[in-house]
């Protein structure tokens, strides 16, 4: 049946409450990053998930019917060489959201900070250092000017609390993937994917599309 003619149909994922397991049932009420799917087609692949990156590629790819990819089973190897084929295509030279939110955070600031899963990552803007040579070293992850385990100050091993604190009481441009965090005494800007705490933090929130409008 045509996605048109059913009473309701979108896509997204539902984020589990813990990294042990499934121990959740599914609820459409949770669905993240939720999209409608309209239109005659039958089969559609909404992301290329990446188990051993731990990454996911959006594609928004409708499939025919009438070559039965509706049935997994049965074109495994069709949709595992069409995964491969999409990752191919747009992972070599295409612009993504972490380009864009090094972009700005390099033009606007001479320190950058970057969670990542080990720690909070510095970067400082070195002398004479320019805008582009600023944000390639950012992007790449390289040479970092100082480096913060998580959990040293206060026991957080999620990376939330290290976000706030090296936030706190500051003008900021957040961009993160989950709005978990929510600096106190905060000013600026959050891109953010999902939703959380930061949206009632104090910062005014843009989507992707106003980042890339602002850069003219």
């Amino acid at each position: 049946m045509p996605f048109q003619l059913l009473p309701d149909a979108f896509a997204g994922f539902m984020a589990l409450p813990s990294v042990a397991g499934r121990v959740a049932h599914f609820d459409p009420r949770t669905v993240r990053r939720r999209y409608d799917l309209i239109g005659h087609s039958r089969v559609h692949v909404p992301m290329v998930v990446d188990v051993e990156r731990r990454t996911f590629l959006w594609t928004d790819l409708y499939l025919p019917p009438s070559e039965g990819y509706h049935s997994v089973s049965r074109h495994i190897d069709e949709l595992g060489r069409a995964g491969r084929d999409l990752y191919q295509y747009f992972s070599a030279g295409r612009t993504t959201l972490w380009d864009l939110a090094v972009w700005h955070a390099a033009a606007r600031t001479d320190e950058v900070a970057v969670s990542r899963r080990h720690g909070l990552v510095r970067y400082r803007r070195g002398a004479g250092e320019d805008t582009a040579a600023f944000a390639r070293r950012i992007r790449t992850l390289r040479t970092p000017d100082a480096e913060e385990p998580h959990g040293t100050e206060s026991g957080d091993g999620d990376g939330v609390a290290a976000v706030e604190r090296a936030a706190a009481g500051k003008r900021v441009l957040l961009a993160v993937v989950s709005g978990d965090a929510a600096p106190e005494k905060v000013s600026g800007t959050v891109c953010r994917l999902l939703p959380g705490p930061v949206d009632g933090c104090g910062l005014d929130r843009v989507a992707a599309g106003d980042l890339v409008a602002a850069l003219g």
